[in-house]
């Protein structure tokens, strides 16, 4: 007679009877719908999300449901992070868990995940039944079956929704494989409007503020040009009269200092509502790079070294339609704003590469399918936190000291990189640097 066991008993779907299985496909079905009906609520994504998780989870009974974003690709992978979880009662949740965020798929025995994922395909089965690679981080979670559905947005791939089985084996029948791909797509279709509109918002609202921004600078340079004018008559008349002293020459120059400051801001002012400043021509982003090396050199300070390097042989890199002094506006202040979260110095490194958004879909940022010319300008430096990340585009808004920035400066890079018809993009963590990721549309020689 088998001695008794201490391990609870473990039972497997797939013996299941058949009105079983009908009810659990019905509940999946059903928790499907409601999903997507939840979805289309006039909230915020990520607000509707645990809705969803939960739904899912209670009618498929399994540990678990999450969802993993792919952040973007570093040297040639994608890195991974978990966003979302759902747990059912007594299971220990894994969204704290700090091998699941920024995890290389590729380097920690994930290839094939990737591979499948970023192809459309589920991953699905028992543990026992996967690689080798793969089963330490699953069982260190206790996970005995799990179930992962890619998610994509438009073309695509934005994540992936999971769901383990951690008390007992899950048999995933393929209509449940296929009923759950729905809830994916449903997800996937939501943060794509969501994002679309946001994009639509955010021009908007930088279209509005560059009017306004064009409408007070045009004034407030009349107004400088009668106080320079009043500065320079003011000199005149004490030189005339004799009534030249130390004291009012260091009013005077102080006035005109003012006045040289306020001009800068005023000019700063009308770059950021004009946007195209000069003739947009054909240029190669390296070209224009290596003509202000020096100045951005200079600007950086001797703590920081500067690197400028591509990801592919000179005649592969697609050259871009953009003014060049804009250009170099766009550099100068990333520099200008790198060098400043690298008080005691670091590296600053401008990386170009051409990408393919049909073929290579998980390294960009979600941009329109297409070619584009990729510069990427990272930092070693202090980071962001999120809540500063989302925000560092908005006109005046600034975390330095108020006689070290106008709060214009990326602002400015924004408008534009998407004047010229392409996009931003920003990673950054707290003591991990930050990197800025700009698009243009590359062009043919």
């Amino acid at each position: 007679m088998p001695e008794p066991s201490d391990q609870p008993m473990r039972r497997d779907h797939r013996g299941l009877h058949p009105e079983e299985k009908l009810a659990r496909r019905d509940a999946i079905l059903d928790a499907v719908a409601r999903s997507s009906e939840r979805m289309v609520a006039p909230e915020p994504w990520d607000a509707l999300l645990p809705d969803m998780l939960r739904f899912l989870g209670e009618a498929t009974k399994v540990s678990r449901v999450y969802v993993f974003e792919v952040q973007r690709h570093r040297e040639g992978e994608p890195t991974v992070n978990q966003r979302f979880e759902w747990c059912a009662e007594g299971v220990h949740p894994q969204i704290d868990n700090p091998d699941l965020q920024g995890m290389p798929l590729v380097s920690s025995g994930f290839g094939r995940w990737a591979e499948l994922l970023e192809a459309g395909l589920p991953v699905f089965g028992d543990i026992g039944e996967f690689p080798e690679s793969e089963r330490p981080l699953l069982e260190g979670q206790q996970i005995l079956s799990l179930l992962v559905q890619p998610i994509f947005t438009g073309p695509r791939w934005w994540g992936f929704m999971g769901f383990d089985a951690c008390e007992q084996l899950q048999h995933w029948e393929k209509v449940e494989v296929d009923t759950l791909r729905i809830a994916a797509i449903v997800l996937g279709a939501t943060i794509h409007q969501h994002a679309r509109e946001a994009q639509l918002r955010e021009t908007q609202k930088m279209e509005a503020l560059g009017r306004m921004a064009g409408g007070v600078a045009h004034d407030f340079n009349n107004v400088l040009t009668v106080v320079s004018g009043a500065i320079q008559l003011t000199r005149m008349d004490l030189a005339a009269s004799g009534g030249e002293t130390p004291m009012r020459e260091r009013n005077l120059a102080m006035a005109e200092q003012a006045l040289s400051r306020a001009a800068t801001l005023t000019a700063r002012l009308l770059e950021f509502s004009k946007r195209r400043d000069g003739a947009v021509r054909l240029s190669s982003v390296l070209e224009m790079l290596r003509h202000e090396e020096p100045l951005l050199r200079q600007a950086v300070g001797g703590r920081v070294r500067v690197r400028i390097t591509h990801q592919a042989e000179l005649e592969r890199l697609s050259p871009v339609r953009v003014e060049p002094t804009q250009f170099a506006q766009v550099a100068l202040n990333l520099a200008v704003n790198a060098r400043d979260a690298m008080p005691e110095g670091g590296e600053l490194i401008f990386d170009i590469s051409t990408v393919d958004a049909a073929l290579d879909p998980a390294r960009v940022d979600r941009v329109p399918a297409g070619r584009w010319t990729l510069l990427s300008v990272s930092d070693n430096g202090s980071g962001m936190t999120p809540e500063v990340r989302e925000r560092i585009f908005e006109p005046f808004f600034s975390t330095k000291p108020e006689d070290r920035g106008t709060g214009l400066g990326l602002s400015t890079v924004y408008s534009i990189v998407t004047a010229a018809g392409g996009h931003v993009a920003v990673s950054s963590a707290v003591g991990k640097g930050t990197e800025f990721r700009l698009y243009f549309p590359a062009a043919n020689a």
